[in-house]
Order: structure tokens, then sequence, then C-alpha cells
């Protein structure tokens, strides 16, 4: 069993780790390396995009056997792009993700409540994965339900946070750790998680890979 790294924009090697790494359509070049990748249009370049061909770009590649996440797209209040342009994108890649049955890697600021709707709404069945959870352990609840998965990382470091709370009553059957670029390895991110949650970190190796099985179908 290895390390699962869900999210990463960062390309890096460790014999001992599986990365998914995010590609967004202007970094096409890194494709091809030795990793499995998500790739997406973020809703943070969405007003700085030529949005249709970056869209374009997507589901051409969207199909490679390396690819196999959609994302990271959704929706940020806490930025200055239009709800309504936000929200297009964010659609049209969750459409592209349910054509070809693959998870999507969900962004989501201040707006749970909203994506949440949109999910009970549909009838889709592909797993969601919300990368860098911060919302409250009854969001988690709501979430998990749905067949969707939470990822964690850096915030297990702040015991006063939301994403704290939440990974204290959340079942490991849904969870996934990341490093995201945010000052912490892999190991370490795991290690801090089997702490909080009284475990051994190998179980938590073991745990988590057999989730990566199951939400990718590999």
């Amino acid at each position: 069993m290895k390390y699962i790294d869900i999210h990463t924009h960062t390309y890096y090697k460790n014999d001992d780790v599986v990365i998914l790494q995010n590609v967004f359509p202007t970094q096409g070049d890194q494709l091809g390396r030795e990793a499995y990748f998500s790739i997406g249009l973020h809703p943070w370049h969405v007003e700085n995009s030529n949005v249709e061909k970056e869209l374009g770009w997507v589901s051409e590649n969207s199909l490679r056997k390396d690819v196999i996440a959609i994302g990271e797209t959704g929706l940020d209040k806490a930025i200055t792009c239009p709800w309504e342009d936000q929200l297009n994108v964010f659609l049209k890649q969750l459409a592209i993700a349910q054509e070809i049955r693959k998870p999507l890697i969900v962004h989501c600021v201040r707006s749970y409540s909203e994506i949440l709707e949109y999910r009970k709404k549909s009838d889709m069945t592909i797993p969601w994965i919300f990368h860098w959870f911060s919302g409250s352990p009854q969001t988690a609840e709501q979430l998990t339900r749905k067949n969707c998965y939470l990822s964690f990382g850096h915030m297990l470091f702040n015991d006063r946070s939301k994403a704290y709370s939440s990974f204290v009553s959340l079942h490991p059957s849904r969870i996934f750790f990341e490093t995201d670029d945010a000052g912490y390895n892999i190991f370490e991110v795991y290690e801090k998680a089997a702490q909080i949650k009284k475990m051994k970190t190998e179980d938590f190796v073991n745990i988590v890979s057999s989730n990566f099985a199951q939400c990718f179908n590999l």
C-alpha cells in the first residue's frame, strides 16, 4: 500500500506516494509525467481565461488514461469573479465528468450549501471529492451521504478549525489527504490524522488506499 496525495499542484516523485496532480489548461505540458492527473478550470481563473477554449481542452484531454478526475472546479464567494460565470464553468465541467464517469475534484469557499443543493437535486452518482474541506461536521455528514469524499491537509494542524472538528467525527471510509502546496508533506499529514483519530498511521495508509481504489474504480 502507498500513501495517496489526492491534491497537489506541484509534481513530485516518491516511491511510497501516489499523487493526483492538478493541471490547469494553461499547464498542458505537464501531462505525461509518471503520475495521475486531474484537469480543470479553477474558478479563480475564469475571469482571465478564454473559457470555451479552455473547457474544450478539458473535454479533449478528459479521456486520457492518466487523467482520472475532472477539476478542480467549483464555486468561491471570496473572489470577484461573477457568480453566474463561476456557475456556468462549474456546471459544464460537472457535465464532462458525468459523461465520462470520472470523479470531480471540488473547490468550495463559502458555497457548501449551494453545491450541496446541486448534489441533492441531481441524480448524479459519480463521486465528488471536496479538497481542502473546511465545512462543519453537519455539512460533512450531508455530503458523505451523497457519495462525496472529503480531503484534509494542513488544517488538521489547527485544532480550532472547522476542518479539524469535521475530521474528528468523520468515518475514515470517506477520507482523503492532500498537500496542496501548503507547507506539510503527505507523511506529516497522515501522521497528524492518525494522532487525532488515535489510529496507527499504517492503518490510515490501508484505508485511504482502499478509498482511492473504490472512488476511482482502479
